[in-house]
């Protein structure tokens, strides 16, 4: 296995050993990322969602991840640091969603436990064989933001565009054209304040136009 702890802790848990071997193999390709959902991710690699939340904790415990609370848009499911969130309501009197630009209070927010990349995948980050990194690296950007979002859920061109790292005036360009020729996949939204985007995405039907637009804004090497 890639991280030397998860063969450890796998043969202490054999009953897991197949989720950790998958949660290895997932980490290694994504290479980074800021926030890991356990229901998001069990989802992805079709795994039981206690499973992987046990998985991801001890994870957590040994140094790979670390995990954070977060508090999570119910409109748009985008999540942000709850920290981050409380400070602005301690120095503003007010917290905007990142993505939805909706103001935000305890009524409208899910506390949620995420996860990130912890020291110890760091550590393996950079110890290991710069060749084996660099024919992953293609797939690290996708990966990583295919398992925050469900492929199910509705979304902005902007929280898109985020979470797949490509640009949002080229993202809501290609999906202007994805809308004239196809029916489903997108709808409007009607209870849009006046300065959020008028369309939502399914993510399952226009991740390959993402998919698409994160390769062609990709350097050449």
């Amino acid at each position: 296995m890639f991280f030397t702890e998860c063969a450890r802790i796998a043969e202490q848990h054999p009953d897991l050993a197949s989720v950790f071997e998958q949660l290895d193999s997932q980490l290694r390709a994504m290479g980074n990322a800021e926030v890991i959902r356990s229901g998001d991710l069990a989802s992805f690699l079709n795994v039981d969602p206690n499973q992987m939340r046990s998985v991801l904790d001890m994870f957590a415990q040994e140094g790979v991840l670390s995990s954070v609370e977060m508090i999570e848009c119910q409109y748009c499911q985008m999540a942000a640091l709850r920290s981050e969130y409380q400070e602005a309501l301690d120095e503003y009197d007010e917290y905007r969603c990142t993505s939805c630009d909706r103001p935000l209070t305890d009524r409208t927010i899910q506390i949620i436990t995420a996860y990130r990349r912890g020291e110890k995948w760091q550590e393996a980050s950079n110890t290991s064989d710069g060749s084996v990194d660099a024919g992953l690296r293609d797939a690290s950007a996708s990966s990583a933001s295919i398992v925050t979002l469900d492929e199910q859920g509705w979304y902005t061109h902007v929280r898109l565009a985020e979470s797949f790292s490509v640009g949002r005036e080229a993202l809501r360009k290609r999906l202007d054209r994805y809308r004239e020729h196809k029916l489903d996949g997108w709808k409007k939204q009607d209870d849009r304040r006046p300065r959020e985007p008028k369309y939502l995405y399914r993510l399952q039907d226009v991740k390959g136009v993402i998919q698409e637009l994160a390769s062609s804004e990709r350097p050449a090497k």
